[in-house]
């Protein structure tokens, strides 16, 4: 096999001529030659590691809640302890194997591939599958250069594990045991449910299937941004915006349509957004309308106080389940063009942390006559 991401793989030992002949069968026989060639081992930096699948595989079959009949083999977990399994469906009388993947930090599974060709070349070409979504190759790198790289039998896992409405964070991570780790989030989290219906399979990519999805046509979307006929104010800092609009907008109620993340979800033209889902983080839909919303200009004199306050309406709408407790809307700066739009401004009240104050905001607030009200 050539294949670029193969490169770097780290041989740890030969797969034994027993497990090949119990597995020839169940198996697609391009994996098979892999196991001959390169044996079991990692690779892509120890992200992927090629494992025995007799190891894995009673606690997988346990795990999942399946509704085909088909036996799954492990072949791969990952360095967040993700387990990528092959199954075996009949389609037009012929077997067919097809990949996927439990992801036990989720609790959920998201990608099946039809063959091993389109997994490697999918790893080849990172844009082309989609592959961050899939993997977190990113926050792999992220945890490695604060950690380490776990060994052979390690990877990351989060202390405390992660439940639906878990909130990911770097500092959580610790490399732990992958099977014991594997085995405290089934305790705590149970099942993940069905993989793959019974009969079905999965002939096109994941790029594939997200191209072929048409765009929603949006039938008078009140969120269709246009342009004002009239001067608009400025902005530098996206925070000190957000301040100006949860005023206007949420407050005295000058600022239409009143946008409410629910309602923008459904009307967003791409795809529907899952705010049960997604809200655990900053939603970029959202960030980029309220990065593009023409403020009139004309509404600056209204401006005349600004309180500050971690239940703001304006938060919540960006970032629907913010816990409060980091400094994402603390406004660390703001600049002399900004502040000398709004001359009735003369107080604000911030949410920063003292550590979070800094000496030039309340200086240049100060000199714009804005007194800061603890």
């Amino acid at each position: 096999m050539d294949y670029k991401v193969l490169d770097d793989f780290e041989k740890l030992s030969d797969v034994s001529p027993e497990t090949i002949k119990k597995y020839e069968d169940k198996l697609p026989s391009e994996w098979i030659e892999f196991w001959k060639e390169y044996g079991y081992g990692s690779f892509m930096n120890g992200y992927f590691r090629v494992i025995d699948p007799d190891v894995y595989k009673d606690f997988y079959k346990e795990s999942t809640l399946r509704l085909y009949k088909q036996e799954p083999v492990p072949v791969i977990v990952t360095a967040f302890g993700d387990i990528i399994a092959f199954i075996t469906t009949f389609k037009d009388g012929k077997l067919k194997w097809s990949l996927e993947c439990a992801y036990y930090r989720y609790m959920r599974n998201i990608f099946f591939l039809p063959s091993v060709d389109h997994f490697f070349k999918g790893l080849c070409s990172l844009d082309a599958y989609g592959n961050e979504e899939q993997y977190t190759f990113i926050k792999y790198s992220e945890a490695v250069e604060k950690l380490g790289k776990p060994e052979y039998d390690q990877c990351f896992g989060y202390d405390p594990i992660l439940t639906k409405r878990s909130k990911e964070k770097l500092s959580d991570l610790r490399i732990v045991d992958t099977k014991d780790y594997l085995k405290a989030v089934f305790e705590q989290n149970g099942r993940i449910e069905d993989l793959m219906p019974d009969g079905k399979t999965i002939d096109v990519s994941y790029a594939a299937k997200i191209e072929k999805k048409p765009k929603r046509v949006i039938v008078d979307n009140p969120y269709e941004l246009k342009p004002i006929n009239e001067p608009a104010l400025k902005f530098d800092n996206f925070n000190f915006k957000l301040c100006i609009i949860q005023v206007l907008m949420y407050e005295k109620e000058l600022l239409k349509p009143k946008f409410d993340i629910y309602e923008f979800a459904k009307c967003y033209p791409p795809r529907e957004i899952n705010i049960d889902d997604e809200g655990y983080d900053p939603i970029k839909p959202a960030i980029e309308y309220f990065k593009k919303l023409e403020i009139p200009s004309s509404l600056a004199p209204e401006i005349k106080d600004i309180i500050m306050d971690g239940g703001d309406d304006i938060y919540g709408q960006i970032y629907p389940f913010w816990d409060g407790e980091d400094d994402y809307f603390d406004l660390k700066r703001v600049s002399d063009a900004e502040l000398s739009q709004f001359p009735n401004l003369k107080l604000i009240q911030l949410i920063n942390s003292p550590e979070n104050l800094s000496k030039t905001l309340i200086s240049r607030l100060k000199k714009h006559g804005i007194e800061i009200k603890e």
